[in-house]
């Protein structure tokens, strides 16, 4: 039998509270947008901590919430966080070719039971994800699937709580002898966050193929509202990340540049590997650096036009996770080229699968799909897989274009 692949990721993992068909233009709601940067106010696919909302509006924003939902209980409470949901997505996808292991903590509280015996019905091994004093994290998301012409968006109102107290040195040694370490949506566990450069560059020398995907960082948007977004100490974090998945506006805060192509340039000329930059329904654009991926000097790859055309038939779900399950998608291709001895990896073969992946889950409410029998979410996306390859000429990536500059 040949061994598994080891995933380990460190990051983020809280309870989502889901409520959909939230109308972000409506009178409930405007009072409450964000005036200036970092002001603590609410904006369109942006996250803001509670504190800090509660601070821009004189509320207690949990008082405040039946006036914004209506007063209806949340749809959906299920497992969130960039981190975790995409392990959980790329252990349902790699079957027994892959160890998924998940690195973080929760509080001793409802919440934290909660997330521990919702997890127990995953493929994702939690034996590191241990409990800390305080208050399990959590987010509240608000979705409006109408939201840019239909293809829909999320406000989040996060609490970190117990992440605050999590730190490098609740690291093992396991995770630094993986075969791929994930750090997910640190900016939401600040203390991993800070110390990304060190984290990374033992990862890099340990052999590790290191993974960084990006969450919306109000903390630094707050502190730096007219400079870039640091990760970890310094610029030189970018040399030991071998793929970055961010997303537009990510992007352009951590690049301190005005344009997705800009931003694709900053990236590279810090010494990162690989980039994917994710753009709402937008094309995604990429480039590697020919070095643990084939080189790609600057391409876009589209988004599936099989989901698009389901969803303007009326199939419904919402868009949160989908930029989390794109990573998990991106993660199983690499664990199976891996298995089929890859040593530099086919980047748009990973995209396919990330693309795909992403747009399927806006067919259901809330990131994290519990799968009736091992292979049912792989059984569900291959069909999509299959069209994208047709829709997009077997995935030859194109020159990178106006679209997906999302200017």
């Amino acid at each position: 039998m040949e061994r598994k692949v080891i995933i380990s990721g460190v990051g983020c993992c809280l309870v989502d509270r889901l409520y959909n068909h939230i109308n972000f233009s409506s009178e409930e709601l405007l009072p409450y947008l964000t005036r200036t940067v970092g002001d603590g106010g609410l904006t369109p696919g942006k996250l803001v901590f509670k504190e800090e909302f509660d601070r821009f509006t004189g509320e207690d924003f949990l008082e405040l919430l039946p006036r914004l939902t209506g007063g209806r209980s949340a749809e959906k409470m299920n497992i969130g966080g960039p981190c975790i949901v995409a392990l959980i997505h790329a252990a349902q996808m790699s079957g027994d070719a892959a160890c998924c292991r998940f690195y973080g903590c929760h509080g001793k509280d409802e919440d934290g039971r909660f997330l521990l015996s919702a997890l127990r019905k995953t493929p994702v091994d939690i034996k590191h994800y241990i409990e800390k004093e305080d208050v399990t994290a959590s987010t509240i998301v608000l979705s409006d699937p109408g939201y840019d012409g239909g293809n829909g968006e999320r406000v989040f109102i996060n609490t970190i709580g117990a992440s605050w107290k999590y730190a490098p040195s609740d690291l093992d040694d396991e995770f630094f002898a993986s075969d791929i370490v994930v750090f997910g949506g640190t900016a939401l566990v600040p203390q991993i966050h800070d110390g990304l450069y060190d984290l990374l560059l033992k990862a890099k020398s340990s052999g590790c193929f290191t993974l960084v995907n990006t969450v919306f960082d109000f903390r630094n948007e707050k502190a730096l509202p007219d400079r870039k977004w640091p990760l970890g100490k310094s610029d030189e974090s970018y040399r030991h990340i071998d793929l970055l998945i961010t997303d537009r506006e990510e992007a352009l805060r951590l690049s301190g540049r005005s344009s997705i192509p800009e931003a694709l340039q900053f990236f590279k000329a810090k010494g990162a590997e690989a980039v994917v930059v994710t753009n709402g329904a937008k094309d995604i654009a990429i480039f590697s650096s020919g070095r643990r991926f084939e080189e790609i000097r600057e391409a876009s790859m589209p988004v599936s036009q099989a989901v698009v055309e389901e969803l303007k038939k009326g199939r419904e779900g919402d868009t949160t996770g989908c930029g989390d399950n794109f990573v998990g998608g991106m993660i199983a291709s690499i664990v199976s080229q891996m298995g089929e001895g890859a040593h530099v990896f086919d980047l748009t073969e990973a995209c396919r699968w990330g693309i795909v992946s992403g747009g399927f889950t806006c067919f259901y409410l809330g990131g994290t799909w519990f799968e009736a029998y091992n292979g049912e979410k792989r059984d569900l996306i291959l069909p999509y897989y299959e069209q994208y390859k047709q829709q997009t000429g077997l995935c030859r990536v194109n020159p990178y274009s106006s679209s997906a500059q999302g200017k």
